[in-house]
């Protein structure tokens, strides 16, 4: 009697199709799950900006505060009685520690912060400004002004993934969220 070595071809080949059919049916949901991991952390800066922001708005109305507030021992300054958007503003309010190194080339070159990336003060007209859809400014010699924070490996642009802060100073008011089409 001979005994039975290795495989047949037609086992074999059923093998093959069984890990290809899973690979085709598994794979695109493991290869979404970096992409989901991302827009929940942009998502969760976003609820602890608005967080931070009503804590902030709490501190001026109880301080009746003009030009500044104390934030847990920062400074924020104030602008048309709402917190600036600048980059020191939401390290401020996000409690982030100012970055070892910093690009002019967002919106070409990659975040490569320890997490993210923060650019404040940008309006219409000035280089690099990247409006935020259903909130563009109007250019009004840089009076409303908006900031961002985007995730390491990711650079800045309109359809992007990022959180934004705009003041409209102009307006007295401000807006808070985040855009997450392209994580």
């Amino acid at each position: 009697m001979r005994s039975q070595q290795g495989f047949t071809l037609i086992e074999l080949v059923v093998v093959i199709v069984i890990m290809a059919t899973l690979a085709v049916v598994a794979a695109p949901r493991f290869l979404n799950l970096s992409s989901n991991a991302v827009e929940a952390s942009v998502n969760g800066v976003e609820a602890a900006l608005k967080s931070s922001l009503s804590f902030a708005d709490a501190k001026i109305a109880i301080d009746n505060a003009k030009n500044s507030i104390d934030y847990l021992g920062q400074t924020i300054s104030l602008t048309g009685g709402m917190p600036e958007a600048s980059a020191g503003t939401l390290r401020a309010l996000l409690e982030i520690d100012v970055p070892s190194s910093w690009t002019r080339n967002w919106q070409t070159v990659p975040c490569d912060e320890p997490e993210f990336c923060i650019l404040g003060n940008m309006y219409p007209g000035k280089n690099g400004y990247v409006a935020v859809p259903s909130y563009p400014l109007t250019p009004n010699g840089g009076q409303d002004r908006a900031s961002y924070i985007w995730p390491r490996g990711y650079v800045l642009k309109s359809n992007g993934c990022y959180v934004f802060y705009i003041n409209e100073a102009s307006k007295e008011i401000y807006h808070s969220g985040s855009i997450v089409s392209d994580c």
